[in-house]
């Protein structure tokens, strides 16, 4: 699939992925440091769960310093987070990504994480073009006091996604388990990602600012940015 894309509002402008990575950092160069320069060019789009994320939660901690340094941050706001219906969450975050004038990395959490596998699976992914999808809410097997209020989210897709994902899961997430986070990788075909013992990774995980999240963000956004430059390179034959 090529990477350069049709983004909204305007159908004829072209979002293309920069064509020249910057060179990877030194030894000793921050992990933070590192995902400035593999995010260049990207524009990412958070996209909280249920209840939306806090100001300690590790997406708000990486919008303020994304955003601080010069990234493109986009959050997907909705006017109710604690009793969400998937037709106008889904709305938001269209209107979010069409908004967007470079190539989008969704950074979904949780209930978040579902809303954009939903939303690609069933109507595509025009402007995307990687998913980092962090605890997805596996809502057809959670059983918890929160299970009816997220019940118009299901059923999961079961379909490849249509861009590039990495998946990551917590070995004690009550959300989901680790054999569930396997089989929607599988799924997704996305890249299964061991968190940890980090629970949920939501509002009460207490990662801070996440440098293993960090780290697991700059190889996926590095993978798509090889993957463009090899789709642009001339046939050899």
């Amino acid at each position: 699939m090529s990477l350069p894309l049709h983004t909204h509002p305007d159908p004829m402008h072209v979002a293309a992925i920069p064509p020249c990575a910057p060179p990877a950092p030194e030894q000793g160069a921050t992990v933070g440091h590192a995902l400035l320069q593999a995010l260049a060019g990207f524009a990412v789009v958070i996209v909280p769960g249920l209840d939306g994320s806090g100001p300690h939660h590790w997406q708000s901690r990486w919008e303020l310093f994304l955003r601080l340094h010069g990234v493109t941050v986009h959050r997907v706001q909705q006017e109710n987070w604690t009793r969400p219906t998937y037709h106008d969450w889904k709305a938001q975050l269209q209107r979010t990504v069409r908004a967007c004038r470079q190539p989008v990395i969704l950074v979904a959490h949780s209930l978040g994480a579902i809303l954009s596998v939903r939303m690609a699976s069933e109507q595509g992914a025009d402007g995307v073009v990687a998913a980092f999808l962090v605890a997805p809410a596996d809502i057809d097997h959670h059983h918890g006091p929160d299970s009816g209020r997220v019940a118009d989210f299901a059923p999961l897709p079961a379909t490849p996604l249509p861009f590039p994902a990495m998946l990551l899961a917590s070995q004690d997430d009550e959300w989901l388990s680790m054999s569930r986070a396997r089989v929607l990788a599988t799924q997704w075909r996305a890249t299964l990602v061991d968190a940890g013992m980090v629970g949920h990774i939501g509002n009460h995980a207490h990662v801070g600012l996440w440098p293993a999240g960090m780290q697991a963000l700059d190889d996926l956004a590095r993978s798509v940015r090889l993957r463009a430059m090899a789709d642009a390179m001339p046939s050899l034959s």
